[in-house]
């Protein structure tokens, strides 16, 4: 019996009935259209929507995307500070360092800080670097702090080998303390003997 239906039902009911006959077969996508990693590609602006993202690019790669969907959170978290500047600049592949005016030496003038930014041999173009740049620093500094200057540096990956042997030796000489008996396993121990060559 593949219906529950009784013997009288409408037509409507029966067809709505094999409509719905494997509905549990439809796959449920709720947990996967939720997380940045797995939601499919079409649903990511609104991911980013519902996490609050405050700067989106839709020219971004599909990877810078959703790691910037994946650190809304801490971003939002600690916003204002300089965890979260680095955070979301880190989200869409900048990666920076921040220096405040407090540890500059000389110490620089109050409120400001300086951001050095990584680029290694493959990197953005200058024009792009900036823009993004500048609208990560300006959606996620605090208000109080200026942006007093950016310095680029370039990091190149290389392979280096480096080979070293070790060689180390140690020659031992052993004396016996002067009176005592050297055991040297051509007598047995059978308690007329000590072990300090005294004879009972």
């Amino acid at each position: 019996m593949s219906s529950l239906l009784p013997p009288n039902a409408t037509v409507f009911e029966r067809c709505f009935d094999q409509a719905f006959a494997r509905i549990a077969d439809v796959p449920i996508l709720t947990r996967s259209l939720n997380h940045p990693q797995t939601a499919p590609r079409v649903v990511l602006p609104w991911l980013a929507w519902e996490r609050s993202v405050d700067y989106w690019n839709k020219d971004w790669s599909e990877q810078q995307k959703r790691n910037t969907i994946a650190a809304a959170y801490d971003v939002h978290c600690h916003k204002g500070t300089i965890g979260a500047l680095e955070t979301a600049m880190n989200a869409i592949g900048i990666s920076c360092r921040v220096e405040e005016w407090f540890k500059t030496s000389p110490q620089g003038t109050p409120y400001t800080f300086n951001i050095y930014i990584e680029i290694n041999q493959i990197g953005a173009t200058q024009s792009q670097l900036v823009d993004e740049l500048a609208s990560a620093i300006r959606i996620n500094k605090n208000l109080r702090s200026h942006l007093l200057g950016q310095s680029v540096v370039v990091r190149s990956d290389v392979t280096a080998c480096a080979a070293a042997v070790l060689c180390l030796g140690c020659e031992i000489d052993f004396v016996g303390v002067a009176g005592s008996l050297a055991l040297n396993g051509s007598w047995s121990l059978d308690g007329s003997q000590q072990l300090n060559g005294v004879k009972r």
